[in-house]
């Protein structure tokens, strides 16, 4: 009977594993891995706040341009957490981002601030495109809505007349 090279694959010598230099050198490397993603992995806060302000201009731009290819007044109504496009009677419209006529979270973000005060914590806009903060009166200046999470904080504004937003 021929034996073969059946304990070929047995480690002779030392006992298997990794020498304590080969160690070393994982945590080395690891360690310096460490430092360059640990600050890209609590940047996403920015990030974060950067898309909902993104979101919320455009849904702003989106509510607009619904008034003026209808004709007829849509509004965004704010929340501390969240917003909402609906018709001027309240009547939720199917929001562009969720197909859904649910309010748009933007949690843990805050909306706040608004300036000048929009009375009724919504803008509305004509069949032009102008906004207005009540059923009648036309904003007045260029509103800013700030959007807060923790300590970083960004705007929206939108422009008194034409309803651009930035």
């Amino acid at each position: 009977m021929a034996r073969g090279n059946a304990g070929a694959s047995r480690r002779q010598g030392p006992a298997a594993g990794f020498s304590l230099l080969e160690l070393v050198a994982v945590l080395v490397i690891v360690g310096v891995l460490a430092v360059f993603a640990a600050p890209r992995l609590t940047a996403t806060q920015g990030i974060t706040l950067s898309a909902v302000r993104e979101q919320l201009a455009a849904n702003i731009r989106y509510t607009q341009s619904l008034a003026m290819s209808r004709g007829q007044r849509y509004r965004i109504n704010f929340a501390a957490n969240s917003y909402q496009i609906t018709d001027m009677g309240g009547a939720p419209v199917v929001q562009p981002v969720t197909a859904s006529t649910a309010p748009i979270s933007v949690a843990p973000v805050t909306l706040s601030g608004y300036n000048p005060p929009l009375t009724g914590n919504y803008v509305a806009f004509d069949g032009r495109g102008a906004p207005y903060v009540s059923a009648t009166a036309p904003l007045a200046g260029t509103a800013t809505i700030i959007l807060t999470w923790g300590a970083d904080a960004g705007s929206v504004s939108i422009a008194a007349e034409t309803g651009s937003v930035r």
